[in-house]
């Protein structure tokens, strides 16, 4: 029964990771809504499960001692909940974004299950094959459908990105995967080729004379890994994956270069490959694609086993032979990347100049915080207030600075402590701290946090070092066993007996009994309140959808009432809804959807323009200085705010309210001046301008038509 469970606990733990892969790394929470509720369902019902058991069984089987578990392994269960706490205590006090603080709830939430259930699968006999299925299950969908994109056989509309901007692409295409983002697509594949290539050098260390077979099966994947990671373009991962590989070498216990041989002439084939694709902007036709592709996959395997070959022979000429080859292989490789990809290597930095700006004003959204933070998707919502310049950035790269933003130093503290709690139970397994080492650099320069796959990788890889010292206990606990002397049998078996005649200590297994229950219970409480939240997200987002492709705006504002009803913190369907109702009843919609989102720009431009058709010349006023302050370099908005205040002050004159009229004239005056100001500012648009922010013609129409009704008003009569 027990093995039938983990069988199934497994199963579902490589299905919500292939499903991640599928659904762009869970990067949008509404895809994560029906992966909760599905993925909820086995936690819960083993919650139920074990409190009837634990109701159920005699006081003899309450005493069994539990399993040791080590503190870094608590931190791992942990931390997702002490996070998800964290922004439910922001969701009771009021956050910034009610909506966004319930996503990340429901993120944390979900990845504490998943650490659960791989921490579980750890613990049990062969959970490292399971594990170990999933991480190469996960690598080999990823890098394969992107691979079969490129060539033309497998059609993903998003997995290639195109543009003509140097600085984002040397060849105009950069390869983005089922993650549709290249960066992190780049940090992915830079893990799973650190895997691999550590892989190799563990299976030589344990195996020195390991057969020609064995490291062509271990050294397969290397050139897809490789191919896929210089295709992305991402000179972030480019960079951390050299200095995780680096650091991952001095920490070995015995230093082998072996696998750097084995894996040069991949690397060649794959620097080759990325050239020829490249000069094709990656839209080759599928038969040369997939012969450019098999030949050069073939070709690396075959003349790194002939260098490995060599490398092992008895003759000293032989190997240094071997190693000057894979240095030219190697070198090969770099020239091959360097010369494709020189102009994004050594000039084009606008990126990081944006990025330096964004850390900035990020810092500065900070310090209004600092420990507390001010809720989920803090940025998201507060960015266009604070920006110093017009990029386009509702993603703060760097997931770090992201959860100082919405969680303060409380809750960074506890991630910082939860990677560090990783990191020591990746110890015992060396191999894999390179792997965790990309994930940990890379999400501090980009926002790799922001995808579920990746957390849901790292959790895997924190199970999967746990798995090895798991082994090692069930190894030494049925060698004692097997041998009549079990070390850890004796102190068990003489607490038991102690139990039996002590009262006091069997009181202390019954307290326990109950502590138990109690956490058993507020485990029900977790699954089953984050089941009800995906599932009232789930319906919201296809009420939603539906309500969008609705050709009736009766029945379209109908689905959108039930959409706000299932979500109302959801701000997109309030404006959505607001532009289907009259003047008053949209009024109420939109002040309702702010009081769960304070400060949301595009409900602060809304309501200004529902005050502008209600006639409501203080509310106007009010509501477009509101959204200028909130959304700095939004022409468009900005510009029909002015369009309504003078056609409201216009309107206001003529039917002979004077007074509101000069009120409405003087803001749009003050108005238009500061965003004049703010255009004609070199300084603002220096870094980036992304939001193209510019006066616009339209802009300075209204501008002069304010002016000169403004001399209207005031000229004598």
């Amino acid at each position: 029964m027990r093995r039938s469970v983990l069988g199934i606990m497994g199963a579902a733990l490589i299905a919500v990771l292939l499903l991640s892969c599928l659904k762009s790394g869970f990067y949008f929470t509404s895809d994560l809504y029906t992966a909760w509720m599905l993925y909820g369902l086995l936690p819960f019902f083993g919650g139920v499960t074990a409190l009837l058991r634990r109701l159920a069984v005699s006081e003899n089987e309450k005493r069994i001692a539990p399993a040791a578990v080590s503190a870094a392994e608590r931190l791992l269960i942990l931390s997702p909940f002490i996070l998800m706490t964290v922004y439910a205590l922001h969701w009771l006090l009021g956050p910034l974004s009610v909506h966004g603080t319930v996503n990340q709830l429901l993120r944390w939430g979900f990845y504490g299950l998943f650490a659960v259930s791989a921490v579980r699968i750890a613990r049990s006999e062969g959970g490292e094959k399971v594990l170990a299925s999933a991480w190469h299950a996960a690598g080999a969908l990823l890098c394969g459908s992107a691979l079969l994109a490129v060539c033309g056989i497998l059609p993903l509309p998003h997995a290639v990105v195109f543009t003509s901007n140097a600085g984002i692409s040397a060849s105009g295409a950069r390869l983005a995967g089922l993650v549709e983002y290249p960066n992190t697509f780049g940090l992915l594949m830079a893990a799973f080729l650190l895997e691999r290539l550590f892989a190799l050098a563990a299976l030589l260390r344990r195996e020195p004379g390991a057969g020609e077979i064995r490291l062509l099966r271990a050294a397969l994947p290397l050139l897809p890994y490789a191919a896929a990671l210089l295709l992305s373009e991402s000179r972030g991962a480019w960079l951390t994956a050299g200095v995780a590989a680096a650091a991952g070498l001095a920490l070995q216990r015995r230093r082998s270069f072996a696998p750097l041989l084995l894996a040069a002439a991949p690397f060649a084939g794959a620097a080759l490959l990325y050239r020829q694709l490249a000069a094709a902007a990656l839209a080759v036709q599928p038969a040369p694609g997939l012969l450019a592709l098999a030949g050069a996959w073939a070709g690396s395997l075959l003349a790194g086993l002939g260098l490995c070959r060599l490398a092992r022979s008895g003759a000293a000429s032989r190997r240094r032979l071997a190693w000057a080859a894979g240095g030219l292989f190697a070198a090969a490789g770099m020239a091959a990347v360097f010369l494709t990809a020189q102009e994004r290597i050594v000039r084009n930095f606008g990126t990081a100049t944006a990025r330096g700006a964004i850390y900035r004003d990020a810092w500065g959204l900070f310090m209004q915080a600092p420990w507390f933070g001010q809720g989920g998707e803090t940025w998201r919502l507060s960015y266009r207030a604070v920006q110093s310049n017009p990029y386009v950035g509702s993603q703060v790269h760097s997931g770090y600075l992201d959860m100082l933003l919405n969680t303060g130093v409380l809750g960074t503290s506890v991630l910082l402590l939860l990677l560090g709690a990783i990191g020591l139970l990746l110890v015992r397994r060396r191999e894999l701290l390179p792997v965790y080492g990309v994930f940990v650099l890379h999400g501090a320069v980009d926002l790799d946090f922001s995808f579920g796959l990746v957390w849901l990788l790292i959790f895997l890889l924190a199970a999967w070092g746990l798995s090895c010292k798991a082994e090692e206990i069930q190894a030494g606990a049925k060698l004692g066993e097997d041998q009549g002397h079990a070390v850890l049998a004796r102190p068990i078996a003489a607490a038991g007996r102690l139990a039996r005649r002590a009262d006091p200590i069997a009181s202390g297994y019954r307290h326990r009994a109950y502590g138990t229950a109690v956490l058993l219970l507020l485990w029900l409480g977790v699954t089953g309140a984050g089941m009800w939240l995906a599932f009232r997200g789930e319906m919201a987002h296809r009420l939603h959808r539906q309500a969008l492709a609705a050709a009736a705006p009766a029945k379209s504002a109908a689905l959108l009432r039930s959409s706000l009803q299932w979500n109302p913190a959801d701000a997109g369907t309030a404006i959505e809804l607001a532009r289907r109702l009259p003047p008053r009843e949209a009024e109420a919609v939109l002040k309702r959807s702010l009081s769960y989102s304070p400060g949301h720009p595009g409900l602060l431009f809304a309501l200004a323009d529902n005050a502008v058709q209600r006639g409501d010349a203080y509310a106007a006023v009010s509501w477009a200085e509101a959204g200028f302050r909130r959304d700095k370099y939004n022409a468009a908005e900005q510009t029909k705010s002015l369009e309504g205040l003078f056609k409201l002050a216009r309107r206001k004159w003529m039917s002979g309210s004077a007074a509101e009229a000069r009120r409405v004239l003087d803001a749009g005056l003050e108005l238009y001046g500061d965003y004049a100001r703010r255009a004609a500012d070199p300084d603002q648009v220096r870094v980036r301008n992304d939001r193209e922010f510019r006066l616009t013609r339209e802009a300075e129409q209204w501008g002069r038509e304010l002016a000169s009704l403004e001399r209207s008003l005031h000229a004598p009569e």
